[in-house]
Formats: structure tokens, sequence, C-alpha cells
């Protein structure tokens, strides 16, 4: 940040003027104020990134004056001094929201340690913020790409439970978009501004997958250095995402058990028992119903876990959604890659439709990401595809579903796309026929046809 400004608020003349000199020759831009009252005022008519008051003072006093600003500008950095200082003032401080509690006489060096510390914590606050908001829209429903009525079930299933804390068990073959599932849940809840902490349970040795999740305190066991933050503790107001849960070994699905029954859990050697403030989403790649005859994962979890199931379909589930996936991906890999690709030939959309996509939407996006680098011209031969695909050797697609007359398919599809464009902008037609393309004079047609007005 550049031109950090600093209010300086004392009564005493003499210690204001040499603040001030002090900070502007550290190339702050300082102001100063006589009591809390004008420090008050000042802040009204500019923004302020630290405030270094004193506490006592004529008419509103330092610890006034932090509650006051704590109120009105909570990411204003406020540094407390007092010639009286006590514990119990520095505490109450610290507690009331001041960064930092500093005795007279005042030492320069402790003044510049204490202002650059702040305004890196300020920095860093406000980055971790920016980065927060960033996902926020990246994980936005709108990410979600895919016109299949599959996929639209699952929009609107995502868009009815965001706002609430029911517990979300996600179901789906691996590459099927669990995770960004998981994210966009996360981001669309009131809980968007906390943590999303993130585990795979098939990534962990199961020795070393409890500490992981509830943390272990200093010698607890050998290795145990020092005292470690679990997940679940980490996640404190946010959300704790589980992937690949159907691996979890049955005594840490008991301890997990325990957790969402009594939102309670204790570190690995420790007798304290800590809240588990978080609100749970898993992932499953294997069938849990079968695990729960085969005796490896409990009925009694599992029911806790599914509170709100979601399925998500294999990619041979949704051929439609390949073009406007793929053409995604061409669009995102060819910008990282600096290449000038502006789209796939038909010949390579037609071998992507009649592959069946083993791995899923993340083995499209990685032969979309290969062809992006391969290619030689502006669109993606099928000569630019992985050789599995231009020997159609992948699996056989399932093609037993039924399927109805065509008009009538095209009508679900499209009668489920225009529900979602229509919910996205609150029912606005101006704003609904400009986000599909259309005029509104067709947008009116096509919802009298669908029975909405």
């Amino acid at each position: 940040m550049a031109n950090e400004h600093i209010l300086v608020v004392d009564d005493d003349p003499i210690i204001r003027k040499s603040l001030q000199e002090m900070l502007r020759i550290e190339h702050y831009e300082v102001d100063s104020a006589s009591d809390g009252s004008e420090a008050l005022r000042k802040l009204d008519q500019s923004s302020v990134d630290v405030v270094l008051t004193d506490v006592k003072m004529p008419t509103v006093g330092g610890f006034e004056l932090l509650s006051k600003i704590k109120s009105s500008s909570p990411d204003t950095v406020v540094i407390l001094m007092t010639g009286y200082g006590s514990i119990d003032d520095a505490v109450n401080g610290i507690k009331a929201g001041a960064y930092e509690y500093i005795t007279k006489p005042l030492n320069d060096n402790e003044i510049k340690l204490v202002i650059d510390k702040s305004l890196e914590h300020l920095r860093l606050r406000k980055e971790n913020e920016s980065l927060k908001r960033r996902l926020g829209l990246r994980f936005n429903l709108n990410s979600l790409l895919g016109s299949d009525i599959k996929m639209q079930k699952v929009f609107g299933l995502i868009e009815t439970v965001g706002g609430t804390e029911a517990t979300v068990l996600i179901h789906g073959q691996s590459g099927t978009g669990k995770t960004m599932v998981a994210r966009c849940v996360h981001y669309n809840s009131p809980r968007r501004n906390a943590p999303l902490v993130e585990i795979s349970c098939g990534a962990l040795p199961e020795n070393l997958l409890e500490s992981e999740l509830f943390g272990h305190v200093k010698g607890s066991f050998t290795g145990a250095v020092a005292t470690k933050i679990g997940k679940f503790e980490a996640a404190k107001g946010g959300t704790v995402f589980l992937d690949e849960i159907d691996v979890l070994p049955l005594v840490l699905q008991v301890k997990l058990l325990g957790v969402l029954q009594d939102r309670r859990f204790e570190k690995i050697g420790s007798n304290e028992t800590l809240t588990a403030d978080v609100r749970m989403i898993a992932a499953a790649n294997q069938d849990l119903d079968q695990l729960i005859k085969e005796g490896k994962f409990r009925q009694d979890l599992y029911y806790r876990l599914n509170v709100v199931p979601v399925y998500l379909p294999t990619l041979s589930e949704r051929v439609g959604d390949i073009p406007i996936l793929a053409e995604h991906f061409v669009e995102s890999y060819a910008e990282r890659n600096h290449k000038d690709v502006a789209g796939l030939a038909d010949e390579a959309l037609d071998m992507m439709a009649r592959y069946s996509w083993p791995g899923n939407v993340r083995e499209l996006e990685n032969a979309v990401e290969r062809a992006i680098i391969l290619a030689k011209g502006r669109y993606i031969t099928a000569k630019d595809l992985p050789e599995v695909l231009q020997d159609n050797k992948g699996i056989e697609r399932d093609d037993s579903a039924k399927v109805g007359p065509l008009k009538e398919e095209l009508d679900t599809a499209e009668k489920a796309i225009l529900d979602r464009a229509l919910k996205q902008n609150e029912w606005n037609r101006h704003k609904t026929a400009a986000m599909l393309g259309i005029n509104r004079t067709t947008l009116y047609h096509k919802m009298k046809k669908y029975g909405w007005i």
C-alpha cells in the first residue's frame, strides 16, 4: 500500500508533534488530533490505515475511541499508548480489538516496529479478503458448466442447499467435479468468508490421517515434536470438505460420527474438548451402499453424512455438454499458454463425442490442455488429440438410458436453462434475455409456453 495514512491522537502537544515528525521522516502520511472527539471527526472526513492513540484523554478516551472505530471502520488498525500501563488494561485493549498496547515513555524504534508490523498485518488481511472475493466469483453457480438436464438438477440443488447448514454428501466417479461442487456450496453459503479446508482421505496414511483431521499435542506420540492444529480446528466458522470419505478407516469413522453428532472433538493426547464450528461436506468415489454391506463403512455415519445427497453424472452420461466444456478449456488454456487457438474443428468434436471418457471432466480438461500445446493452427484437429481418442479404445459408453422424442428432450433441456437463467436474474426479463442472447419477445413466448406467465 502506498502513502499509508496514520492518525496520531494524544492530548499532549509535544508527543503529538514528535510522533508526527518521526513518522513523516518514515514517509507516512500523518495527521493528528488532540482527543477522541477530534479524531472521530477526522475519521469521518478521510480513511485512515492506523490510529495511534493515547488511552487517557479528555472527552472521548482511547478505549471509547477504539470501540467506535471498530464499529464504524473495522479494517482500521488501532494501537493504544498509555503512561499508566497495566496488564489488565493491555488484555482488555487487545480483547476489544486493539492491534497492540504500548507504554510511555515511547521509544521511536518500538513505535516504528509496531507500525510496520501493523501495516503488514493490514496488507495480508486485505490480500486475504481479495482472494476470498476472487474465489467467491470463481466458484459461483455460473462457474459450473452444462446444459444437460442432470447437471441442471445439480445446479438447482446447490442453489437450494447453499444457504443452509445441511451436511452434503457428493456421489460421483473420479473426475466428475466433486471438488468444484464442494467449493460452490461453500462460496454460496453464509460461511463463505470463513475458511474452506479440504482434505483427501486417500492421500494420507492411516497413522497420519487422525492427526490431520483433529490435531495433536506435543509429545502425544513419537515424532510429535510440536502441537498441531487439525483441519476441524483450522476451519472454525467455515467448511470442512472430506474427499474420498469411502477410504476412511473404521476407527476414524467412529470419531467422525462423534463430531457430526456432538460437534465436539479432542486432539490426540489431549483431554480438552474443542467445539467443531464447521459445516461438513463429504465426497465418495465408491458406492457407499455396497461398502456398508461389506462392513467397510458405518451405516450410522452414512446417514449422518447423506443429509443432502448430490449425484454427479459421468461425462458419458452428459455427452451434450462435451462441446461446452471443451470450448471453455480451450479458452482457458490458450490464454494461459499464450497460444492463438480459437476453438475445436468439427472432426475433433466428433471424436470427443464418440469417446467414453473414463476419467470424466478431468480427463477432458487434460486432453484439451495437451491439444492446445501441440496445436499448430488456430483450431484443434483430431490429430492434436491424445492417441486413445484417435484409436477410440475407451470403455464403451452406456447408451441404455431411454431417450424420448427429440422435441421433448430439447424442450426439457430448454426449460431447465430458462428456469436457471430467470432465477439468477430474479425473473427480470430484460436481464435474462440479454444473458441468453435472445430478444424479450422470444423470452416472453417461451415463458408462456412453459406456463410461467
